[in-house]
């Protein structure tokens, strides 16, 4: 093995640099359980909770988390009524919106789905 073409090699092909993001404190997580303010039902007694960003901007919020502020709006739980305990903590920091929506993404209505709309507004 040759150390040299290791070299060479590494120039040509910088390292790729993903950015590590620590997952949610403890801090966090019991935040979101005392504080959440947005509640989606999910059904057969789940849901799934967030902090609003304007009840993240409040004093408070900041005093209790710090730097960690920020993290409120990548994180979520999936909380079970049921049995009044967390299923799993959802992270969505890194995940990023597209930037342009393509005419891929979009679709039109045929004639013919068109007319069967039409049809069934009609009977109603």
């Amino acid at each position: 093995m040759r150390l040299g073409n290791h070299r060479r090699n590494a120039a040509k092909y910088p390292p790729i640099v993903v950015p590590f993001t620590a997952p949610p404190s403890a801090a966090l997580i019991n935040a979101i359980l005392e504080h959440a303010d947005i509640r989606h039902d999910l059904g057969d007694g789940r849901a799934l909770l967030r902090i609003s960003q304007a009840r993240a901007a409040k004093r408070d919020m900041r005093q209790l988390l710090g730097r960690e502020t920020p993290r409120l709006k990548d994180i979520s739980i999936l909380w079970d009524d049921d049995e009044d305990e967390m299923i799993r903590v959802c992270d969505d920091a890194g995940a990023e919106a597209p930037e342009d929506v393509s005419d891929d993404d979009t679709f039109e209505l045929t004639e013919a789905a068109l007319a069967y709309i039409a049809d069934f507004q009609a009977r109603r």
